[in-house]
C-alpha cells in the first residue's frame, strides 16, 4: 500500500512532515544532477627550483674566551630558558652567565680542535664554568663523556651572502 506525503502528514505531526518533505526534496536534487559532460584537465604542477642549501658564514668577533665547558639535559617537567623559549637538549643552544642572550659563538675543544656553533639562550649563576652545552650540541663536540672540558669561546657574526 502506497502512501502520499499528505497521508503521511495525518500520521505525522507538522514537523515530522516538514521534515520528511525536506529529506525527500534533498534525495531527488541529488539525482537531478548530471555528470559533468567535459572535465578540463590542467597540465601538472611542477615544484619551483630548488636552491642548493649554504651553510651560513660566520665571522669571528670580539675576544675569544677559554675556559671549562659542561653540558646539560632537560629535567622533568617543562623548563624554559631565560629567553622564555622551551628547552628541549635537541638543538644547538647553551647557557653562560658570560655571553649576551641570543648570540651565535663558536665552542672549540682545545684537545682536538673540534668546533660547532651554538646560540647563546639560558643564562646561568657565576660558578666557574664559561658554558654549558645542551646535549645535542656536547655529543657532536664529543663533550658527553667527558662531561667537562676546556673550550674556546668565540662570538660570531652572520656575514651577508654575495
Amino acid at each position: 500500500m502506497e502512501m502520499s506525503v499528505r497521508q503521511w502528514g495525518g500520521l505525522l505531526g507538522a514537523r515530522q512532515t516538514g521534515l520528511l518533505a525536506v529529506l525527500a526534496l534533498g534525495a531527488l536534487s541529488a539525482c537531478a544532477t548530471a555528470p559533468a559532460a567535459h572535465v578540463a584537465v590542467s597540465a601538472p604542477v611542477t615544484a619551483p627550483p630548488q636552491m642548493a642549501a649554504t651553510a651560513p658564514h660566520y665571522q669571528e668577533v670580539g675576544t675569544k674566551l677559554v675556559g671549562t665547558a659542561s653540558w646539560y639535559r632537560p629535567g622533568r617537567g617543562l623548563h624554559r630558558t631565560c629567553t622564555g623559549e622551551p628547552f628541549t637538549g635537541a638543538s644547538f643552544t647553551a647557557a653562560s652567565p658570560y655571553l649576551p642572550l641570543g648570540s651565535e659563538v663558536r665552542v672549540a675543544d682545545v684537545a682536538d680542535g673540534r668546533s660547532i656553533v651554538v646560540r647563546v639562550n639560558d643564562c646561568m649563576p657565576h660558578g666557574g664554568r664559561l658554558i654549558d652545552l645542551s646535549e645535542a650540541a656536547a655529543e657532536q663536540l664529543g663533550l658527553v663523556q667527558a662531561g667537562v672540558e676546556q673550550v674556546s669561546v668565540t662570538r660570531l657574526a652572520l656575514v651577508s651572502q654575495p
